[in-house]
């Protein structure tokens, strides 16, 4: 599990706020680097003819927007660069940690879950911003007799609060229980390779693992794809009652 702990590479201490730097923000900065490098190598090319990279973020471009327009609303197209910059922090991130020595930095429950507070807060502001209380709406759907009110009240509240929760929780065991089962069976590989009379079997994890990891870069895509579905869900609540007004 060594490859799951948080090491301090750099401790930094101000004023009683521990900001040191550790594996996982390395990691983190590097993906977000490496994103940037992906983008400036997209848009530097000025000829007419797009290079292999261009059409590649171009299909992304147009997925991830489907994906917020089918979701939360062609109005909610002002959320793309978020949402597109949030799926591959993820997908990048899950993908970096199936790398020997790299830290996963998706498999702490503190990031997953500091992500999908951060979609559940942004939803609250927008939807304050946009609708005003109109927004706590929701939480009483039109129709239901008044000696229920109180009763669903209570429901969908408990079902909003844990939005995050469950958000994060996904990622992070998807995670998590991907790499310990691709460990557990690399070790088993090893094991039967020390042994001389059986040594010749340890083929057989070491191609289970190997497509374990084919699966795993799948699953990694598929998260962070997920991730993004139910974010844009979430936020579309912010949206749904002004668009009523409009209309």
């Amino acid at each position: 599990m060594s490859s799951f702990e948080v090491k301090t590479l750099l401790p930094i201490n101000i004023l009683g706020l521990d900001i040191s730097i550790t594996n996982s923000s390395i990691f983190m900065l590097l993906v977000v680097f490496a994103i940037s490098l992906i983008f400036w190598f997209g848009i530097s090319n000025r000829s007419l003819i797009p290079t292999k990279l261009q059409l590649l973020l171009e299909k992304l471009f147009f997925f991830i927007g489907d994906v917020v327009k089918s979701n939360s609303g062609k109005s909610a197209i002002e959320i793309f660069p978020y949402m597109i910059s949030l799926f591959l922090f993820i997908m990048i991130g899950n993908i970096v940690g199936l790398f020997p020595f790299a830290f996963s930095f998706t498999s702490q429950l503190v990031i997953t879950i500091g992500m999908a507070l951060s979609i559940f807060i942004a939803s609250i502001i927008i939807g304050i911003y946009k609708q005003g209380f109109l927004y706590f709406k929701h939480f009483c759907l039109d129709g239901i007799p008044g000696y229920l009110i109180p009763f669903f009240v209570v429901i969908e509240l408990m079902s909003f609060v844990f939005r995050p929760i469950s958000l994060g929780i996904r990622l992070f065991a998807n995670m998590v229980s991907g790499h310990i089962m691709i460990e557990v069976i690399a070790g088993f590989a090893v094991s039967i390779a020390s042994i001389t009379i059986v040594s010749y079997f340890a083929i057989l994890p070491v191609v289970i693992n190997i497509l374990l990891n084919i699966f795993k870069l799948v699953v990694c895509m598929l998260q962070a794809y997920v991730f993004v579905v139910l974010s844009c869900m979430y936020l579309s609540e912010s949206l749904e009652i002004q668009h009523g007004n409009k209309e």
